[in-house]
């Protein structure tokens, strides 16, 4: 007699329970990670570490941080904590982990993601200048490429790892393909949609230990506000659904890597060139990742890329 098939549990409640306990966990660390930074700024200034060149860009970096900062990085530590026993209580097939391996191939994939992505996107933002939604700086700093390329090339490796090796690859290990990609998609644009409203803050002279969960709350009201939602939470979606069918094309990271370093290469570089001066919601938003003409931009970059990347390396 065939033994039964044996049933593959969902990792879906245990990955949204993680999410939770990242949101929560950040939420009570941001004020002692805010006091412990206000702490450091005086000791500094009382001592003659201040005065060295690592003091006074630390000094600098602190007192350009509002509450919002404290958060975002209290919730990265609460995720690096939380990890481990996540991944301890699912179990990753290896057949489902993309390839890391560095070839010629690869380079190429990552070379055309990052070209279109950030192409495409810097084109439209210029478009958008001529079209008055946006004015370049009075002295606009064109060759400050540090800050734009060291973001790109972070968020890309850490989020396409978190994203389309650990999380796809669990989702794909235990339901169908096109229900795994769509789990997938949307935890990527939830994630990203979950901020603060533009320009809000909390001052420093009213934070307590329920602040964190008063930006929860902040980052809430973005649920409420439909043109907004379908501006910004649709770009993302489609973001994360290029950056998924990259990955499930080559089965590895590289071209998702380009492709997602280019965006967001794309973005910081504009940001840094540019103010905004108006917007035309939902068409053109406060930044290039808001409208249904970046989404637009996003889905005929995510679709050129599928049709120059090699289909003989799609995965099982």
């Amino acid at each position: 007699m065939q033994a039964p098939m044996p049933i593959t549990s969902s990792p879906l409640p245990r990955l949204l329970l993680y999410l939770f306990a990242v949101m929560a966990g950040g939420a009570l660390l941001a004020t002692p990670l805010f006091h412990l930074g206000q702490q450091t700024q005086a000791w500094l200034a009382d001592t003659s570490l201040g005065d060295s060149g690592p003091g006074r860009w630390l000094l600098s970096e602190i007192k350009r941080a509002h509450f919002t900062r404290y958060f975002n990085r209290a919730v990265l530590i609460s995720a690096l904590l939380f990890i481990w026993p996540c991944l301890r209580g699912l179990r990753l097939q290896r057949d489902r982990l993309p390839s890391w391996n560095i070839s010629a191939t690869a380079l190429k994939s990552f070379g055309m993601g990052f070209s279109l992505a950030a192409g495409l996107l810097l084109l439209m933002g210029f478009l958008f200048i001529q079209c008055g939604a946006y004015q370049l700086r009075p002295s606009p700093g064109w060759w400050k490429l540090g800050e734009p390329i060291t973001a790109a090339l972070g968020a890309s490796l850490v989020e396409e790892f978190f994203f389309r090796a650990l999380l796809l690859g669990l989702l794909l290990g235990s339901m169908p393909r096109r229900l795994a990609v769509f789990w997938a998609v949307f935890i990527f644009a939830i994630v990203h949609f979950l901020k603060p409203p533009e320009g809000w803050q909390i001052s420093d002279d009213q934070i307590t230990w329920t602040s964190g969960f008063v930006v929860l709350g902040q980052m809430a009201l973005g649920f409420s506000d439909i043109q907004f939602l379908l501006a910004e939470f649709a770009t993302l979606a489609a973001v994360g659904w290029a950056l998924t069918q990259a990955r499930l094309r080559t089965g590895a990271l590289w071209a998702g890597i380009g492709l997602h370093a280019g965006w967001v290469f794309g973005l910081k570089w504009f940001s840094g060139l540019t103010f905004h001066l108006k917007g035309w919601l939902p068409w053109i938003g406060p930044n290039l990742k808001v409208g249904l003409v970046p989404l637009a931009v996003v889905l005929v970059t995510g679709w050129l890329l599928l049709q120059l990347l090699p289909r003989d390396q799609e995965t099982r």
